[in-house]
């Protein structure tokens, strides 16, 4: 009887084995999908830092526009393309002017820059506070959009976007009460 329990042992080794081996293939699965992951998640991240940077500089030229010639800048309202080798938006269609259909990929040869600026708009009231005579609200809109694999909607190619609206002024200074 002993004989017959300790030849029933002799294909324990090779299914621990199997056993083994399965478990080490679960768990280099689970490890190569959470790296995988991570570096999608870094991907992403940088990209949104990166669109983030270019919204703020587009931000700051249409700043710099409203210091050195604020009568240029009340004349533009609607839609604008923000290449990156723009340094002022101008009435004209083109990379740095009137957006016409679609600026395409302006920066990088993987974002989109695009500006929309809206005249005496009533968003950048402050409620309570009338504004000083003469002066005119500005509201810009700077979108920065980029593809990846990820976007697989044809007609959304570009389904991220980092958007930062600010208001402008021409008002300069203030009075003392």
């Amino acid at each position: 009887m002993e004989q017959f329990l300790f030849n029933n042992h002799k294909g324990q080794t090779i299914l621990e084995v199997v056993v083994a081996l399965g478990a080490g293939i679960i768990v280099l699965s689970a490890m190569t999908i959470a790296v995988v992951t991570a570096l999608n998640n870094a991907s992403q991240a940088t990209a949104e830092s990166q669109a983030t940077q270019f919204a703020q500089q587009g931000i700051e030229i249409v700043r710099s526009m409203r210091n050195t010639d604020y009568a240029t800048l009340s004349t533009l309202s609607g839609d604008y393309c923000m290449a990156a080798s723009c340094s002022a938006l101008t009435t004209q269609t083109g990379t740095c002017g009137f957006k016409t259909t679609s600026c395409g990929t302006n920066i990088n040869n993987k974002f989109i820059r695009e500006v929309s600026v809206t005249q005496n708009s009533s968003t950048c009231l402050v409620p309570g506070v009338t504004p000083a005579p003469g002066s005119k609200q500005t509201e810009v809109t700077m979108t920065v959009s980029w593809s990846d694999s990820k976007c697989r909607d044809e007609d959304n190619r570009y389904c991220h976007n980092v958007s930062i609206d600010t208001c402008l002024s021409n008002y300069t200074g203030r009075t003392a009460p």
